[in-house]
């Protein structure tokens, strides 16, 4: 199972789009004098590969390539609705920009030249809370999106179901899933695990693993479990259905492995052997 112990957390990582060269070196000053990590974007693609590459703790976006009312603001709320936007634009801030970019998904509205100041505090009241939800969710038994257990809480959960497949003399089966193609963004990757969530049944244990990666721990007969892998694998892929980004069905692949109630079952070990299932699979896997 994945280990559990964190990394002292890094100093938060701070977006700035905008194609202003001058612009972007003072907010990059600002954001220097606090400690902060910057990525850079020019253009509302480059805001979105950043944003599914590696997500930041904020954005802090120029106007001029991000007008109001875009649908790019809809978009960045799907990666994270916590992520605050912090919107500047040029001259002095009007009622009507303000309460557009609010509409919009701004957090804060500032006018360049912009205070320096102001944007430093906005960011370190912003940015606090939101990390500190993530530490939580990060401890959390259950993941808050898709309703599976998290790995922490999948390991609890099949440590019991192992201890039930050893009294009941069954053997305990893990599978892992993923899908067969890289989804596009977070809304692909969370559409997917509430279609993997709505397949499983109450007496398994449920988790999710990785971004993309699903496992499900249950008891079973000797020989169901390949039966019991497949069904679920059709499953997922007839509840996740189709891409909404293109009409490309995304297909499922699985590893498991078992181990029966007169070995010492161990659900760590079983989930490593799972996934060099799959892998295995993978790399066997014509390509082209």
């Amino acid at each position: 199972m994945a280990n559990l112990s964190r990394a002292p957390h890094p100093k938060p990582l701070v977006l700035v789009a905008t194609a202003n060269r001058g612009l972007r070196q003072e907010v990059t000053d600002a954001l220097n004098t606090q400690g902060f990590r910057i990525s850079s974007a020019h253009d509302e693609d480059e805001i979105l590969q950043h944003a599914h590459a590696t997500p930041p703790d904020a954005f802090v976006i120029e106007a001029a390539i991000a007008p109001l009312g875009h649908s790019i603001y809809r978009t960045l709320r799907t990666f994270s609705v916590t992520t605050p936007i912090v919107l500047l634009i040029a001259g002095r801030v009007t009622r009507t920009q303000e309460h557009d970019a609010f509409r919009a998904g701004a957090w804060a509205v500032l006018g360049t030249p912009f205070d320096r100041d102001a944007l430093l505090l906005r960011l370190a009241v912003f940015i606090e809370p939101k990390r500190e939800l993530e530490r939580v969710s990060e401890e959390c038994l259950v993941d808050r999106v898709s309703g599976l257990y998290t790995p922490s809480g999948l390991t609890r959960r099949a440590t019991e179901l192992a201890a039930l497949a050893t009294r009941q003399g069954l053997a305990l089966a893990c599978a892992v899933f993923r899908p067969a193609a890289q989804l596009p963004n977070h809304s692909a990757t969370d559409r997917f695990a509430l279609a993997f969530r709505s397949v499983g049944r109450i007496s398994d244990a449920l988790g999710r693993t990785g971004p993309t990666e699903f496992a499900v721990f249950a008891t079973a007969k000797n020989g169901s479990a390949p039966r019991l892998v497949r069904r679920m694998a059709d499953n997922v892929e007839r509840a996740f259905g189709s891409l909404r980004e293109g009409p490309k069905k995304v297909g499922v692949r699985s590893g498991y492995s078992t181990a029966l109630a007169a070995l010492t079952i161990s659900p760590a070990a079983l989930l490593s052997r799972a996934r060099t299932a799959l892998e295995l699979s993978e790399r066997q896997r014509p390509h082209g």
